[in-house]
């Protein structure tokens, strides 16, 4: 007898699903919830912020000179460069809390670090004060007087709403001469509001700063007698 022939049966095909409208707009919201999360991870802007004040500081006689209009001096400053305590000297801005606690601001800087905006703007001060160039790493005549000035600030604390307070020791010295002067400058100012506040604070401490180091100068340059410190 003849074996009868065995039927095979083929799968059927499997039906493609048809992407429907409403899955692409899944998707498309999905990409935009992630892009709009990675953007909102995105570090903000900082603030930058300077001791030196935009509109000029004032003189040993209160009125501004800048520039040309600036008596010309006999002799000329030497401002080296501040010493300043590790802890702030930094781009950020340091601000102290209750509890002995610290935050370095990173949406908060100065508009370079610590230790050069003090340096560059006493010399600045200074300068518009006195009328003097500022000599420092420039050749000169050894004719030429000039009063190397040295600070070493020691407490520069930023209390948000508080106070501001600088502690700092400087020395004037003449040369060619035996003027030795050195003092210490400690001063607190009330500090309202927020960044803006304290570093307004810090702004007028470091101007009261220079007025002291600019009066001794002033002093021994006019030959008004003995330079001291301020009281």
């Amino acid at each position: 007898m003849t074996k009868p022939t065995e039927m095979t049966r083929r799968p059927r095909p499997t039906a493609h699903r048809r992407a429907t409208p409403l899955a692409g707009l899944t998707a498309t919201a999905a990409t935009a919830a992630f892009v709009l999360a990675l953007a909102g991870c995105a570090s903000p802007q900082p603030t930058f912020y300077t001791l030196a004040d935009a509109n000029g500081g004032p003189t040993a006689n209160g009125v501004a000179t800048t520039g040309a209009s600036a008596p010309a001096t006999p002799y000329a400053i030497e401002v080296s460069p501040v010493a300043v305590p590790e802890q702030v000297d930094r781009p950020q801005i340091v601000v102290t809390r209750s509890g002995g606690r610290v935050d370095i601001l990173e949406a908060s800087r100065w508009s370079a670090p610590l230790k050069n905006e003090l340096t560059s703007t006493i010399s600045r001060n200074l300068t518009q004060r006195l009328g003097a160039m500022d000599v420092y790493g420039v050749p000169r005549a050894d004719s030429l007087a000039v009063y190397r000035v040295s600070t070493s600030v020691q407490r520069f604390e930023s209390v948000p709403g508080e106070q501001a307070a600088l502690t700092a020791v400087w020395s004037v010295r003449k040369v060619p001469g035996d003027l030795v002067l050195t003092c210490r400058f400690a001063a607190t100012e009330p500090a309202s509001g927020g960044i803006d506040g304290v570093v307004a604070a810090q702004r007028k401490l470091v101007d009261r700063l220079a007025d002291g180091i600019g009066n001794a100068i002033a002093t021994s340059a006019q030959g008004m007698g003995a330079a001291r410190c301020a009281s």
